[in-house]
C-alpha cells in the first residue's frame, strides 16, 4: 500500500506544476513514495521559488558605477595603526571573543588524492595534511593567548563523515576533541532547464552541496551560535581549508575590524594582471560588493591608478571576520543564488539514470558583504598569506602552494637569525612551532629551536 505525501506538499508541488515528480515512486511502490515525500516535507519551498525565480531572469547584467575599495595595510607592516590593531586584536583573542572558522566541503579528487581536501598532504617535507598545517596554527593561538579558541570546521555531505574520522584518528591533532566543532553544509535541489525538479532516484531528489554562501546556514542549523554566544564569542574568523598560508585568527585584521566597528569584513590580494581569474572587491552604489573577474569590462580590468597599479586589484581570497550577530542574520536570510548549468545524471522517463541538462544552484559567502552597514578590505601579502591548492597542475596547484610554504618557512627562518638552513630544496617550520615570524624569532633562543637540515621544530629534525 503506497503512503501519498502529506496534504501540504501536495499542494505546494499542485502551486508550482510539479506534481509530475510524484511519477516514479508511484511506480515503482513500495516505501518509495514515503521516502520522496518525507523529503518533499522538509523543502524550503520560499528557497525553491527563488531557485526557479532566478532561473526564469537568466543572468545578472554587468555591475555599472564601480569604483575601487579603500585597503587597510597589511599585517606585516610596521605601522602605528597596524600596532594599534594588534594590540586590539590580540586582547580579543585572550578574552575568548574569537571562533576560528574553516570551510572544509569539497574532496581532493582534483587533486589526484581519495579523501576530503584537507586530509590532502602538502607538507614539504613532513607531508602535514591541510588539516595538520591549520591545526598547527590554531594550537598556537590557544598558547599565546590562554584562550579556548573553539576550531568550527564546516564539512560538507560528502566528506562529513570522513573528515570525523580522520581527526579522530590523529587525536585532533593535540586540540581535545570537545574544542574542535563539525557542522555539515546543507543542500538545494537541482533542477530542470524548465524549472522542474530532478530525481536522482525515484525516491530521492537530486541535489547539490549550497555553497559556501552555506556557512551561515549551517552553523545556524547546529545550534552553533547559541553555543558561541553562551560562551561569550562574538566573533567569527573565517578562511577555507585550501589555502595553507591562511593567517587564523589574525590579531591586525581582528583588531582593524573592531575599531572601524565592522559588521564584515574581507582580506584581499593586490591583483597585478589584468587577467587574473580572481574575484575583485569594489563599491558598487556606495556599497562594497564581491564581483566576479568575468564581469569587470576589459578596459576598466586594465585600468590604472596614479601609482600605477591597477586601479581594481583587490582579489577576494576567501578570509572573512564576522560579527556573531552579522553571521546569524545572514542565516537568516536569502544570498543571491548563484547559477550552472551542466549535464546531470538524473532520472530519466523510464527510470533509469542517464546524463542529462540540469542547472545547480549554489551561494557565494562574501554575498553578505554589501548588506554590512560598514566594512573593512585589508590588503594582505600574497607570498605571506595566500597560496590555494586547487589543481593538481599549473597555476593554485600543489607545486605552487607547496613552493610558496617552502619560500615562507625560510623567509621566518632567516628573519629570526636561524642558521643551518639548506639553500636548495625542501624546508619546513613544524605546524604549531610559531604563528608568524616574530613568533618565531622571540620563541627560538628560550625553546632551543634548531633547524636539522629539512624541518624546523621543537625537537630538531623530523
Amino acid at each position: 500500500m503506497r503512503s501519498e505525501p502529506p496534504a501540504e506538499v501536495l499542494d505546494a508541488l499542485a502551486a508550482r506544476g510539479l506534481t509530475g515528480v510524484l511519477e516514479p515512486a508511484r511506480r515503482v511502490g513500495g516505501d518509495a513514495l514515503a521516502r520522496l515525500g518525507r523529503e518533499l516535507a522538509a523543502l524550503d519551498w520560499d528557497t525553491l521559488d527563488r531557485q526557479r525565480r532566478a532561473l526564469a531572469a537568466g543572468a545578472p547584467e554587468p555591475q555599472e558605477g564601480l569604483e575601487p575599495p579603500e585597503l587597510a595595510p597589511p599585517s606585516t607592516e610596521d605601522r602605528p595603526e597596524v600596532r594599534a590593531a594588534a594590540e586590539r586584536g590580540w586582547q580579543a583573542l585572550a578574552d575568548g571573543r574569537v571562533a576560528l572558522c574553516t570551510v572544509a566541503g569539497g574532496q581532493a579528487s582534483r587533486l589526484g588524492f581519495d579523501g576530503p581536501k584537507g586530509a590532502f598532504p602538502l607538507g614539504p617535507v613532513t607531508g602535514a595534511s591541510l588539516f595538520q598545517i591549520l591545526a598547527g596554527q590554531v594550537r598556537r593561538l590557544r598558547e599565546r593567548t590562554g584562550a579556548a579558541l573553539p576550531w568550527i570546521i564546516q564539512t560538507g555531505p560528502g566528506n562529513h563523515e570522513q573528515t570525523r574520522r580522520f581527526f579522530a584518528r590523529r587525536s585532533f591533532f593535540g586540540l581535545g576533541r570537545d574544542s574542535v566543532r563539525f557542522v555539515c553544509q546543507g543542500t538545494l535541489p537541482a533542477l530542470a532547464p524548465d524549472g522542474g525538479l530532478l530525481l536522482a532516484a525515484p525516491d530521492r531528489l537530486f541535489r547539490n552541496p549550497d555553497g559556501h554562501g552555506g556557512f551561515y546556514r549551517a552553523l545556524a542549523a547546529a545550534g552553533v551560535f547559541a553555543e558561541l554566544r553562551a560562551a561569550g564569542i562574538d566573533l567569527l574568523h573565517y578562511s577555507q581549508v585550501d589555502n595553507p598560508l591562511a593567517r587564523l585568527g589574525d590579531p591586525v585584521f581582528l583588531g582593524l575590524h573592531l575599531a572601524a566597528g565592522a559588521e564584515m569584513s574581507v582580506k584581499v590580494v593586490e591583483k597585478t594582471e589584468p587577467g587574473e581569474k580572481v574575484g575583485l572587491v569594489a563599491r558598487v552604489g556606495g556599497r562594497l560588493r564581491c564581483i566576479e573577474y568575468s564581469d569587470l569590462p576589459e578596459e576598466l580590468a586594465a585600468a590604472r591608478a596614479e601609482d600605477g597599479l591597477l586601479r581594481f586589484r583587490a582579489g577576494n581570497i576567501a578570509i572573512h571576520v564576522f560579527d556573531l550577530a552579522f553571521a546569524e542574520r545572514m542565516a537568516g536570510e536569502g544570498l543571491d543564488l548563484h547559477l550552472a548549468r551542466k549535464k546531470v545524471r538524473a532520472l530519466a522517463a523510464d527510470l533509469e539514470p542517464v546524463e542529462r541538462d540540469g542547472v545547480k544552484f549554489e551561494t557565494f559567502v562574501f554575498d553578505a558583504l554589501p548588506r554590512a552597514e560598514r566594512a573593512v578590505v585589508q590588503l594582505c601579502r600574497r607570498e605571506e598569506e595566500f597560496a590555494p591548492v586547487k589543481n593538481r597542475t599549473g597555476n593554485d596547484s600543489i607545486a605552487t602552494s607547496r613552493r610558496a610554504l617552502v619560500a615562507r618557512a625560510r623567509a621566518w627562518w632567516r628573519a629570526a637569525g636561524g642558521d643551518g638552513e639548506p639553500a636548495e630544496g625542501p624546508f619546513e617550520i613544524f605546524p604549531g612551532v610559531a604563528y608568524d615570524a616574530a613568533d618565531l624569532a622571540a620563541e627560538r633562543p628560550g625553546l632551543g629551536l634548531r633547524c636539522g637540515g629539512r624541518v624546523v621544530d621543537r625537537r630538531g629534525d623530523r
